[in-house]
């Protein structure tokens, strides 16, 4: 579970990192306001992840049941029969450098004039053309799922401010909140809302569904869609209180035999951690008022 949560914390650090990161840039991009630079989700994102740290190796660890048993010895004949493939150890050096490469160009995607969509396209292909994978492998690879939800969802928010329901939802949020509300009680309404949607779904679906809504909300509110944006980002990461919000959770369910409530256990607090540093932190990274 720590090792499932950690892949989770470390996501929120850069656009990379987890897919609600890139889906936020995306609805913010597609306004025409802005974007995120690539690192710019670790200015929240290593806070999070050191008080998340923090949690775990005082309190959350604690709490972890272990029903695992006693792991047999290794087989050293059968530690002894493994060997890299035949190329295994030039395929690896050059898989290694082409990622950190695209890491590279990603990060200075502003002075390189590449955008990171572009990056990782020609990095997928130099591992193609070195033949480090197949073709067939490297299409095999595809998240066509997530492709198709970002390219779904981005018309959604067309859709939302052409037709008036955005402005409809936005309207009935305004009336909650109070035209001028603080922006903490703002943050702390979108992270409530989106942090209790990612727990029972993909926390790619809770940020595509609710992005383009952030998006609208904001310009009711005559906020920084940045600020609201980034907080829609964060707390759709924060999947940590079930199982089914995030791939990482889900993996570690069978090898370490847990059960839905010992997520719970575990990984609300860790929730509501991360719901308390986000509050006190993105409003003042990201002014909702500038």
């Amino acid at each position: 579970m720590p090792l499932a949560f950690a892949a989770g914390l470390g996501g929120m650090i850069t656009l990379a990192g987890t897919p609600p990161n890139a889906i936020v840039r995306s609805v913010l991009e597609g306004s025409k306001l802005g974007t995120f630079g690539f690192f710019e989700f670790g200015l929240i994102g290593v806070p999070l992840t050191i008080a998340g740290i923090l949690y775990m190796v005082t309190i959350g660890y604690k709490l972890i049941p272990d029903r695992t048993g006693v792991a047999a010895a290794p087989d050293k004949g059968d530690a002894e029969k493994v060997s890299l493939p035949q190329g295994g150890a030039w395929k690896q050096g050059v898989a290694i450098t082409v990622f950190l490469g695209t890491i590279v160009a990603m990060m200075f995607e502003r002075r390189l004039g590449v955008p990171i969509h572009i990056s990782a396209v020609l990095g997928a292909l130099a591992l193609v053309a070195t033949k480090v994978l197949t073709d067939k492998q490297a299409y095999e690879a595809i998240d066509w799922g997530t492709i198709f939800l970002f390219s779904g969802m981005l018309p959604m928010a067309t859709a939302l401010d052409r037709s008036g329901a955005g402005k409809m939802i936005a309207d009935s949020v305004i009336s909650i909140v109070g035209q001028g509300a603080s922006p903490y009680l703002i943050t702390a309404i979108l992270f409530i809302v989106v942090g209790g949607l990612t727990q029972f779904m993909s926390n790619t679906a809770a940020a595509a569904v609710l992005a383009p809504l952030a998006l609208v909300i904001a310009n009711g509110l005559g906020a920084d869609p940045r600020a609201v944006l980034m907080t829609v980002g964060i707390a759709a990461s924060c999947a940590f209180a079930t199982p089914v919000g995030t791939p990482p959770n889900t993996l570690v369910v069978g090898p370490g035999k847990f059960k839905f409530l010992d997520y719970i256990r575990v990984g609300f607090p860790l929730v509501l951690v991360m719901f308390v540093v986000s509050v006190i932190l993105i409003p003042m990274i990201w002014p909702f008022f500038p």
